[in-house]
């Protein structure tokens, strides 16, 4: 599940033959380079437990077409000059102790906006430290892990979004043909005929060109927050 963040993050659930302890935490879900920013940035990695050691592998990836069904997370070519790293790609977090990831832009901001999202995922402790297995070679305990995703997102020069929203009926089609994403965040409608029944609308982040189609629970106004580089707009829309 990704945060989003604006939340942007990812919950992942994998099941493991050996309990392991430590708990993952990251400071930030998203992260924003632009031309007034330097060009990295840094992820805190907490371990929050007082015993073991926490061990973490780092993986970043270009995002190609976000927000669309074609959105895909490409792996970078280590043979290349890179455009964009996370380092170190793994780590050891001692524990109730924190480390850094350092988060580089290494490409010249220009009139695209690009989109990064980084992995961190917690990974088996060397063999040397495993728990000894039970008799008959099984180990009975099954691990679940809380992976994190952050949302990276570099900034076009001089960015603009700009919000399209059309509705017929309880269809609404949003657009932006900006050169900068934004979000659509607290969503809300309520039913025209009980006040006190609303209901919620999902959260959307529109990148540049994307188009989302939404259906409303009532043909009635509903509100949004529009969020951008800028900041925050509520906005009502009969």
């Amino acid at each position: 599940m990704k945060l989003f963040i604006l939340a942007t993050l990812l919950f992942l659930t994998s099941w493991q033959s050996e309990m392991a302890t430590a708990s993952l935490l990251v400071d930030k879900a998203i992260v924003i380079f632009d031309e007034q920013t330097d060009n990295k940035l840094d992820i805190t990695v907490i371990n929050d437990d007082a015993d073991a050691r926490l061990y973490v592998k780092v993986d970043a990836f270009e995002v190609k077409s976000p927000g669309t069904m074609d959105e895909t997370l490409v792996p970078f070519d280590r043979t290349l000059v890179p455009e964009f790293i996370a380092t170190p790609n793994k780590l050891v977090v001692q524990p109730d102790s924190k480390s850094l990831v350092r988060l580089m832009n290494l490409i010249p901001i220009n009139d695209v906006e690009r989109i990064y999202r980084i992995n961190f995922l917690p990974i088996a402790r060397p063999i040397e430290l495993e728990a000894p297995q039970v008799e008959g070679g099984v180990r009975p305990v099954l691990d679940i892990i809380i992976a994190y995703q952050v949302l990276a997102i570099v900034l076009p020069r001089n960015p603009v979004s700009i919000p399209r929203i059309e509705r017929r009926k309880t269809l609404v089609t949003v657009s932006n043909d900006g050169n900068a994403n934004f979000l659509l965040t607290r969503g809300r409608q309520c039913n025209p005929t009980n006040a006190t029944e609303c209901a919620e609308l999902p959260h959307k982040r529109i990148y540049p060109g994307n188009t989302w189609t939404l259906n409303l629970p009532y043909d009635a106004p509903f509100s949004y927050d529009i969020q951008t580089h800028e900041g925050n707009s509520p906005s009502l829309f009969q």
